[in-house]
């Protein structure tokens, strides 16, 4: 702390009175402790001890929302997706309400609103506009786009398997962006049962760990290419670097209030099952005090996440049942598609497009439809929604349960109670 404290002396030197009334945080769980009630369950045994961390070190202009900035629930009209930091940034106004978003927009918001580095958020930020987006507005939509074409929705371009709290797209039935209770009931686990109880590195390591192996094992068309792979295992870092009350590891605390509304995360004792709810930030919350910058968030990501299980990157079968050529030659065909621009699914750009020539001719010669991908595996407009045009390979059209799942968030419902080693396609429960 000592060494934290000389590095930054502005955040350290505010201390324990630049926060509110101790007394004032202690009523945030007292709700949420009432509703637990008296017969409870292992989980809310746990969501109970994760409780009442207060943070130590805080700078009261990073206190967040900013005056001015006003949560509202998002209409079902707005577009929202699988990243909830900017889902909920354009819950409270930082971004575009109907959630159609710009490269400055979301540059700007995540600084203001997370203290996310300028080069890390770059870096996203454009290959949002050209995986998911349009790039002469370099602008996306955080869920779907018109037609659930596009934005981040779309799978393994931003939007990536082994995620923190998104289910597989294939083992979801197309459903990447909703928050998973299983998935979060799993973390919480982990968090109990960290030293500090808290969601810290370590136990967002072994939450890594633990998904990875599932993917591993039950999901053959697992896709893990360089850049989608790298969102992956560093989001699990925005856990503690981003979502902590304060900043981690100066005085901040990853703790359940936090993580859990930032998240959208609504413990449902009756059910012993999280309901999905727009994502806010808590009461007294505080971004951290010093920027999280791209070197910093890759360093962390790979030692105290990836390196917990390693993924082979473009072979995501290697070291489990499901290597195979089918699945292999899918990774090839999906790693081509990650990285070609979403506006080069029209027919005319399509026609030029070097990964479009690129997967015709080896579909020519290996005389199989998108490389073996099965139609399970791609999302509704993996690339191109004119493919049989010329340009374009003959994508597999995804079954009606895939499409259906393919929207904007939907939220107040539960989300994955069972756990998918196949495709699960009912997966609601109304709360």
């Amino acid at each position: 702390m000592a060494g934290l404290a000389a590095a930054f002396p502005s955040n350290m030197m505010m201390g324990r009175e630049a926060m509110p009334d101790p007394s004032l945080l202690s009523g945030l769980d007292s709700s949420l402790l009432s509703s637990l009630g008296t017969a409870l369950t292992p989980l809310a045994n746990d969501v109970k001890g994760l409780l009442g961390s207060v943070a130590s070190s805080v700078d009261p202009s990073n206190l967040r929302p900013e005056p001015g900035y006003v949560f509202q629930e998002p209409l079902s009209t707005d577009s929202r997706g699988p990243c909830p930091g900017l889902n909920l940034l354009a819950n409270y106004g930082y971004l575009p309400r109907n959630g159609h978003v710009n490269a400055g927009q979301v540059i700007d918001a995540v600084a203001r609103g997370f203290n996310m580095g300028a080069d890390l958020a770059a870096v996203l930020v454009v290959f949002a506009v050209l995986a998911d987006g349009d790039i002469p507005t370099e602008s996306w939509y955080l869920g779907s786009g018109p037609g659930a074409v596009g934005g981040l929705n779309r799978h393994s371009t931003v939007e990536a398997d082994i995620s923190p709290n998104r289910e597989d797209y294939y083992n979801g039935c197309g459903d990447n962006h909703h928050l998973s209770s299983r998935l979060f009931k799993r973390n919480v686990l982990y968090a109990a049962q960290d030293p500090q109880r808290q969601f810290t590195f370590q136990a967002m390591g072994k939450h890594y760990a633990a998904q990875a192996s599932f993917a591993k094992k039950y999901n053959p068309q697992l896709y893990y290419f360089p850049f989608p792979m790298i969102v992956s295992f560093v989001a699990y870092n925005f856990y503690s670097a981003f979502f902590s009350n304060g900043t981690y590891g100066a005085g901040g605390v990853a703790n359940y209030e936090s993580i859990s509304s930032i998240i959208g995360a609504k413990y449902d004792v009756k059910k012993d099952a999280f309901e999905y709810v727009p994502e806010r930030w808590p009461a007294y919350w505080y971004r951290r005090a010093y920027e999280y910058d791209a070197v910093t968030a890759l360093a962390d990501g790979i030692a105290y996440i990836y390196d917990q299980n390693v993924v082979v990157p473009g072979v995501a079968q290697v070291g489990t049942q499901n290597l195979n050529a089918t699945n292999v030659l899918c990774d090839i065909y999906q790693g081509i598609n990650s990285i070609t621009p979403l506006a080069l699914a029209s027919d005319l750009e399509a026609t030029a497009s070097a990964a479009s020539w690129a997967i015709g001719l080896l579909d020519q010669h290996l005389d199989m439809t998108a490389l073996g991908c099965s139609a399970t595996s791609l999302s509704k407009n993996y690339l191109y929604p004119n493919a049989t045009n010329p340009g374009g390979p003959a994508e597999p059209s995804p079954p009606a349960s895939y499409v259906a799942n393919s929207g904007n968030n939907t939220y107040h419902q539960i989300y994955f109670t069972a756990t998918p080693t196949a495709p699960l396609c009912k997966h609601t429960t109304s709360p």
